[in-house]
């Protein structure tokens, strides 16, 4: 008795395997728009920090209670927060793409004289698993990025009521 494996439709597998390019090509987007924002909130959160750091020793100093120097250093926190977590999703790691060891096989005889269809479809199925991986990657970079900007609100609010606090000290 002989079993017959059905054979895929090459278009078929050429339209999958273009799908699939295309899902790599809109991850690596999306990766790299979330980066964007990271760089920016990172760059913002540090320039405010900074001055924060500087202006604030000033409101501190001015009204002497713990009160003030709690509000000062939430605030300091708060924005210090912001830039580790935009910082953590910038951290490097490794793109979608076909692995070194897939790639180098493609001089070999094996792969050289397969069918074009499992030729795709192999290609495909590499690519899928680096699509996962890339999308886990980015609903975590989602997550810490939406915590940083929480906390850089958090840390704007603070330094902006140290502001007005210490406008209405010096007005009186």
């Amino acid at each position: 008795m002989s079993i017959v494996a059905p054979e895929p439709n090459a278009e078929t597998v050429a339209a999958l395997l273009d799908t699939t390019w295309r899902l790599t090509d809109a991850e690596a987007a999306r990766t790299d728009a979330l980066d964007r924002k990271a760089a920016t909130i990172a760059t913002f959160a540090s320039l405010l920090s900074a001055l924060t750091a500087t202006v604030g020793i000033g409101f501190v100093n001015t009204l002497e209670n713990w009160w003030a120097f709690a509000l000062f250093a939430s605030g300091i926190a708060a924005l210090t927060g912001s830039l580790v977590c935009a910082v953590r999703m910038l951290w490097p790691r490794e793109y979608i793409t076909l692995g070194t060891s897939y790639i180098e096989r493609f001089t070999a005889w094996g792969e050289i004289l397969k069918p074009p269809a499992q030729v795709r479809g192999d290609t495909m199925k590499t690519l899928v698993a680096g699509i996962a991986r890339e999308r886990d990657v980015n609903d975590r970079k989602t997550t810490w990025l939406r915590v940083s900007l929480v906390l850089l609100v958090a840390g704007l609010t603070l330094i902006s009521l140290e502001g007005v606090i210490l406008g209405f000290e010096r007005v009186r």
